[in-house]
């Protein structure tokens, strides 16, 4: 028990210099720690670091196939100790050749500009003071960042970094939007946590389980749309028990992982950093097909995913994640009307992937009412008849309402899917 806590006690003070100085930033002006904020930390100089981390001998001789290159920002309001490490995470990784063929090489920088990303194909953004200060850095700017990532290229941000770049922190501050599907919850809470890894976490991770990870303050968040969670808090310390622990979402053509604890800081899991930064990069991961088919219940744990994203957004989203890749919507129509149909038969038979163009454009008027099972096994027949015929999506399908467009059909048909995966049975009628 002595040992322990003397070891909790000694990793605090050094993870955080606040505790002790109330770490001060460039213009003096004291910092502040707080549930929306994260770490406090001694702030850097503004000049860039281009002393890139270098491949191994070991991956040399094994033909690495592909090199990741990392920007680490370590500017103002950034933790030292988050940022050695990130460092001391990504030469493990190439140290044990953790990921197959990939080389991570890094460097750091005091500012994040559009010339000081260029070359890179992530940004590691550490905790800090918090994601305020991020927010408001003189060094740091935001419209490079969401162009970096738009671009197509990678975020990973922990505590501070995740909080700045959320679409919002409860409460307190608008962050960045480049996780435009996660929000965070404020937490106070500084020590060990238990994370729950998901079953996409556990192909991003390669690990599945509960594990403890060390916390500073940093984010719980909930997702929408097509943001992933990997992983969960298990217990009730941060007072935000099942809420998301680390993330990942899309950002234009990009993606970005959040982080609310720091494995970067923690021992028993010196793997997580590097694997969430190759899925950042767009590396295999549970967005990366791993089958080209999917099942029943697969296609209705998607269902409630797409109808949460269009009751919240008003809109459908441009695709929805799963086992079998991204999704787009022409494509998924196709799989909830099969679904559905399978569903109803009691058929266990895995439904095919196939591609699909979209509808040419979106008509038809309806009026409120309910359509009922029956009818709606007729129109999911139909669907799937238009869809073989045509090689697209249909404008609109007729039905005792009147005649349901495009967009509404496919909402339609993620509740029905949404109501089998709580149920296990198709609905008796679904309302329009």
């Amino acid at each position: 028990m002595l040992v322990g806590l003397l070891f909790f006690l000694g990793l605090a003070l050094t993870l955080n210099t606040g505790i002790i100085f109330a770490a001060e930033n460039s213009t003096g002006n004291s910092s502040t720690t707080g549930s929306a904020y994260g770490l406090t930390s001694a702030a850097s100089n503004n000049t860039t670091s281009l002393a890139a981390g270098s491949s191994t001998d070991k991956q040399k001789a094994a033909g690495a196939a592909k090199t990741i290159k990392v920007l680490i920002y370590n500017g103002e309001y950034a933790s030292t100790n988050c940022v050695n490490g990130m460092k001391r995470a990504l030469d493990y990784a190439n140290t044990n050749n953790i990921i197959a063929n990939v080389v991570f090489s890094y460097a750091t920088s005091t500012r994040i500009t559009s010339t000081t990303l260029t070359g890179y194909d992530v940004l590691a953004m550490p905790g800090g003071s918090g994601g305020y200060y991020y927010l408001n850095s003189g060094g740091i700017s935001a419209s490079a960042i969401k162009n970096f990532v738009a671009s197509g290229k990678g975020y990973i941000g922990i505590c501070a970094g995740a909080y700045s770049a959320t679409a919002r922190t409860d409460g307190y501050y608008n962050g960045w939007g480049i996780a435009p599907h996660v929000y965070a919850k404020a937490v106070s809470y500084i020590g060990d946590t238990t994370i729950q890894i998901t079953s996409a976490g556990s192909q991003v991770l390669g690990t599945s389980g509960t594990t403890s990870i060390y916390h500073y303050n940093g984010a719980a968040m909930y997702v929408s749309g097509n943001a992933v969670t990997f992983a969960t808090y298990s217990d009730s310390k941060t007072g935000y028990k099942g809420y998301a622990a680390i993330v990942g979402d899309y950002y234009g053509n990009g993606r970005t992982v959040l982080c609310g604890p720091h494995p970067e800081l923690s021992s028993n899991v010196p793997t997580y950093v590097s694997k969430l930064i190759y899925w950042a990069a767009g590396g295999s991961s549970s967005s990366t097909p791993t089958t080209t088919t999917l099942t029943v219940s697969q296609v209705a744990q998607a269902a409630s995913k797409v109808k949460a994203f269009y009751e919240t957004n008003k809109r459908l989203p441009n695709y929805v994640t799963t086992t079998a890749g991204q999704i787009s919507m022409p494509k998924f129509l196709n799989l909830m009307a099969t679904a559905t149909t399978q569903a109803n038969s009691g058929s266990t038979a895995a439904i095919k992937v196939t591609s699909v163009n979209g509808a040419s454009s979106w008509t038809g008027t309806y009026k409120n009412g309910n359509i009922q099972k029956s009818e709606i096994l007729s129109m999911a027949q139909r669907i799937k008849s238009f869809i073989t015929t045509n090689g697209r999506a249909p404008n609109y399908v007729s039905t005792s309402l009147g005649n349901i467009s495009y967009n509404s059909v496919i909402y339609m048909f993620s509740k029905i899917m949404a109501f089998y995966s709580t149920n296990k049975r198709l609905p008796n009628f679904v309302s329009m």
